[in-house]
């Protein structure tokens, strides 16, 4: 499976965890921290996969709560954790 496979595939999920951890990165966002602090936050990292938070950065709440530019820097950072 590729990555855009692969991140398409998580985007469609209906699984609990997925979502919330969608809803734990939006909520710290709005209260002020970074895209990539949020990322690296161990409640994050211990429940996700590096293609699981890569596929975070495509969900629509997301992606209205970081802004742009700091998702096209993460995106590049996790695809090259991924050696994509």
């Amino acid at each position: 499976m590729t990555l855009r496979e692969e991140i398409r595939r998580l985007i469609q999920t209906e699984s609990a965890q997925h979502k919330r951890l969608i809803e734990y990165v939006v909520r710290q966002l709005h209260a002020g921290r970074g895209l990539q602090e949020v990322l690296n936050d161990p409640y994050v990292v211990n429940r996700s996969t590096t293609i699981d938070r890569r596929a975070l950065l495509e969900e629509p709440q997301v992606v209205d709560a970081a802004g742009e530019t700091s998702l096209a820097t993460m995106r590049r950072e996790l695809e090259a954790a991924l050696g994509a």
